[in-house]
């Protein structure tokens, strides 16, 4: 399943993959591997990567 975040904004659980998958959509930094975020598909809010 991935790495489980929580949404520093809403509280929201979320695995990475799947945000990668449906809130991140279209965006390059992520299709090429680059992106050090994170944008929680409930609220749409991004946030740094933990570490």
């Amino acid at each position: 399943m991935g790495d489980i975040l929580v949404c520093p904004n809403c509280g929201s659980r979320f695995s990475l993959m799947y945000s990668r998958t449906f809130a991140c959509t279209g965006c390059n930094e992520v299709t090429f591997g680059r992106c050090g975020y994170a944008k929680c598909p409930k609220c749409g809010k991004e946030f740094k990567l933990p570490g």
